[in-house]
Parts: C-alpha cells; structure tokens; sequence
C-alpha cells in the first residue's frame, strides 16, 4: 500500500496559522493527483521538523497525564500523573489516582547514575519506606532501581525516559518517516476546533500492522536488549508477542516478530500555539485502544531547580 494523505478544509484561524509556517500544502485530498500525495506527505515531514523544533525550546516543564494503557494480558490501566522533566534527561513522577497511587520516581537518582529511586504506592509503599528508615533492614530494601527493573517497567508501556513530550515528538515522527522510507500507510491532517472555538492540529494515520523481521532468540537475550537492538520500544515487541510470559522469559530458539510501527494506527492533537502534542491515541491490529494519553496543566520553562529532582525534597515522600 503506497503512502496516501488525506484532506479537510481547516478553520480560518488555523488556516492563518498554517499559513505562517509555509506548510498549507499539507491540506491535500485523495482525489489529488498522485504527485500531490507526496508533496503533502513532504509537508507534514516539516511540520513535525517544526514541532521538534518547539520541544527543543523547552528547557523543563511540568504536567499532568492522564494516562490509559492496555496491557499484554488485556487488563486496561488508568492513572494520572503528575510530571517534572528537565533537560537534559531529569524526572519526577508522582501518581496521583489510579494504579500505583501515591507511587514516586525520580530520575537519576543522582548525578552520572543510571538508577532511578522510587517506592511504590499505597500500604506497600509506606511499608517500604518505613522498613527503609530501620538500619538493619536497609539493604533488603530497595530504593534505587533499573528502569527496566520488573518493578518499574514490566507494566507500563514506556520507561520514564521514554515518556518526555521530546521522546513522543520522537516516536510519531520516527514512525511517519519510516512509512515514508517504505513507502506505505496513511496521514490525514485537519483542523479540530470545539464548540467555543478553539481549535487544535488533528493528525491521524496509519501503518501495515503484519509488516516487520522475523527474530531467533540467542542465548542471553530477553525483551529488553532484542527491543533496544531493533529500535523498538519493549513493551510493543512484548504485545506482538502475547505468548512470552515475560520480558526475560523468551528461550533461545524462539522466534519473535518485530514489528515496523509503533501500531497500527493513532490519533495525535497538537496545540497550534505551542507545536507540542496534548493528546494521543493510539490503536492495535484489532483496532482496540492501545494507549491513550491527554496532556493537562502543560507549565512551558518554568525554572524548575535541583530540589524537584532531588528525594530529600520536603514535598516528597521518599
């Protein structure tokens, strides 16, 4: 299937604002001629140049997700979460409703460290951090952790360091220019505006969900370092392949398919104002919701400082 983009007839005011960026001729119909499917599939290549371009105007920010998730085994989770991030690569998380709440994280957990320190939410976490706070039971309680430790990110579908506005920047326009190198899927572009107005960027698309590699599994490998070897994310080679029991449970001699995309489809809205993404869907094969984020409370170069990053913060509960 080649590459198609689709059409609709955008709002005088993001018109206006599409017009400011040279990228008009992103609004193309199918019934265009066939050269025009590439020009506009060029012009939505620069507008995600200009949404790369916003994030790296972002020095930190704070934010909150409300966060959907549907997991290999099919069980749906839901949480909002309150963010910190600044460059080049600090978090803070804290879960506010949902799975894990009143779950923290902080990454690293110091300067030059690969770990994260975090506990967990609820009774489990208070219990944590009380056993934490007795000498003789410190060390059989951990505070530091591996992103890809089971706790942190085996029911999740991206690590911390993958959640930032600039690594989802990333995984669209990663995604849309490997269609683009292969020449198949499609995009469509259109104005979504409410009832009193307020209009954002409508960016849909698809790819083929059957297309990717074939992988035999060596000896020493699991999930994690098959993914990071192709370039995927883990948790979306872990759903194409529902019947390993677990990111470090694949045998040797078992083959895996790695898929191409992301997914197979999705829906993401980007402010005009700001070029950043405020909300995404994504969907499976099936055509179930794969995930699903909404961005609320987005706070642009705020000057966060090295107390939001550090877990002796008074405000913490680490």
């Amino acid at each position: 299937m080649g590459f198609r983009a689709t059409c609709a007839t955008p709002s005088f005011r993001l018109a206006a604002w599409l017009r400011s960026l040279s990228v008009l001729a992103l609004w193309h119909c199918l019934a265009a001629p066939a050269h025009a499917d590439a020009r506009a599939f060029d012009d939505t290549l620069a507008l995600l140049d200009d949404m790369e371009q916003a994030w790296s105007q972002v020095h930190d920010y704070t934010k909150l997700v409300d966060k959907t998730e549907r997991l290999v085994n099919g069980k749906i989770t839901e949480q909002t979460v309150f963010v910190k991030f600044r460059r080049p690569n600090q978090f803070y998380m804290a879960v506010l409703e949902g799975a894990n709440k009143d779950g923290e994280l902080i990454y690293p957990a110091r300067e030059g460290s690969e770990l994260a320190v975090a506990h967990a939410g609820g009774f489990k976490g208070g219990l944590a951090r009380f056993l934490q706070k007795t000498v003789i039971l410190r060390k059989v309680v951990p505070t530091e952790f591996r992103l890809d430790d089971p706790s942190l990110g085996e029911w999740q579908h991206q690590v911390a360091t993958d959640a930032s506005i600039g690594a989802t920047n990333a995984r669209i326009a990663g995604n849309i220019r490997r269609a683009a190198e292969h020449g198949e899927g499609e995009i469509g572009l259109s104005d979504d505006c409410d009832n009193t107005g307020n209009c954002l960027l409508r960016l849909e698309f698809s790819f083929p969900a059957d297309v990717g590699e074939s992988h035999v599994v060596l000896d020493g490998e699991n999930l994690w370092t098959i993914a990071e070897a192709y370039g995927r994310p883990m948790y979306v080679v872990w759903y194409n392949n529902p019947s390993v029991r677990g990111p470090r449970k694949v045998k040797a001699g078992e083959t895996l398919f790695i898929p191409r995309y992301y997914a197979a489809s999705g829906t993401v809205w980007v402010s005009p104002e700001t070029l950043l993404p405020v909300h995404i869907e994504i969907f499976d094969a099936n055509g179930e919701l794969y995930e699903r984020y909404r961005y609320r409370d987005v706070q642009l170069n705020i000057g966060l400082t090295d107390l939001d990053f550090d877990p002796e913060n008074p405000d913490y509960r680490f």
